[in-house]
């Protein structure tokens, strides 16, 4: 096992940043796995914040592919992906898109700075 960074930034409908979050945990290594991982965190710390509308970019395509995918059947996956599906219930509008490294940059960064963190910040 390794430590796997993740970090998850929110912002409002005209780009400004609402919220930050940096994290480590253990990692299985499989980068589609902490992709998918990482937008589950999201989606549970956007029903905690108690928003209701949300979009979730991911500089992952494989995973984006996956998760709006009708029956996805990848078993490393899998399982992440419906705990997805059942939670983007909970909100009144939910979206995923596919955004490169430039545009996901800030959550690069934090997911690199947590790998240094003991607890989540």
């Amino acid at each position: 096992m390794e430590r796997a960074g993740r970090g998850i930034l929110a912002r409002s409908n005209n780009g400004s940043v609402v919220s930050a979050w940096a994290g480590v945990e253990q990692s299985c290594s499989d980068p589609i796995v902490e992709e998918a991982s990482a937008i589950r965190r999201a989606l549970v710390k956007a029903k905690l914040e108690g928003w209701n509308r949300i979009e979730i970019q991911c500089d992952c395509k494989v995973v984006v592919d996956k998760i709006m995918e009708e029956n996805n059947q990848d078993a490393r996956i899998g399982t992440i992906v419906e705990d997805i599906m059942n939670m983007k219930e909970d909100f009144s509008t939910c979206s995923f898109s596919f955004e490169g490294r430039e545009g996901n940059y800030v959550s690069h960064e934090l997911a690199k700075f947590a790998l240094n963190l003991v607890t989540d910040i």
